[in-house]
């Protein structure tokens, strides 16, 4: 291994024991067994590599259930419990860089190059999505077909809401199976004829 590299992994290695705002410079070259001027030659501040860290984390967390996503056959519905149950042993097994990932959009905001990382991130995943879900489509094609990128980021955004109570009081978070059998309850119960729910443009006279 490099020092680059051991620089690398001992701040992710930081950041799960102390969190950014309390990891130091000389907590990460202890660590990684270099010198303090290591940071600097390899990555400019001790700031840069908590941000190289911190994208890296969350690329390690995201590419996993990526894959998973990526293999799942339709219908989607019928998936949704298992990969769910996937989502949170997820989150069990890598408690760490789960608070990592949030530690790093917080700090996104100051950091351009970590933004276009997570970005990145964030981007392939929803591209995986995308493609199951049209792929799903495509075998079930039906004039009211939602658009798949759109489909794509409200999964994503659902999962993000399912971290944040995760995180909080994960006692509270029911299985992912019973998650999808209300989702699907749910769906059962929506109207297939949209004219019949729209509101009225203008109001009688």
């Amino acid at each position: 291994m490099t020092n680059r590299e051991a620089l690398l992994e001992a701040a992710l290695a930081s950041l799960q024991d102390k969190g950014y705002a309390d990891t130091t410079a000389r907590d990460v070259a202890n660590r990684a067994g270099v010198s303090l001027g290591a940071i600097g030659y390899h990555y400019g501040t001790v700031q840069e590599l908590l941000d190289a860290a911190l994208a890296e984390g969350v690329r390690r967390w995201l590419e996993p259930l990526a894959a998973v996503l990526s293999q799942a056959q339709p219908p989607p519905l019928e998936q949704l419990g298992p990969a769910l149950d996937r989502l949170l042993e997820s989150l069990r097994s890598n408690r760490p860089l789960v608070i990592a990932y949030f530690e790093a959009l917080l700090r996104a905001e100051r950091s351009p190059a970590l933004r276009t990382a997570l970005a990145g991130d964030f981007n392939a995943l929803r591209t995986t999505l995308t493609s199951g879900i049209d792929r799903t489509l495509v075998q079930g094609a039906h004039a009211a077909s939602p658009d798949p990128q759109t489909a794509a980021t409200l999964i994503m955004a659902a999962f993000d809401g399912l971290i944040i109570q995760w995180l909080l009081d994960p006692d509270q978070i029911p299985s992912g199976q019973l998650i999808a059998e209300t989702l699907q309850r749910a769906a059962a119960l929506a109207p297939t004829d949209r004219t019949s729910t729209a509101l009225p443009l203008t109001s009688a006279s």
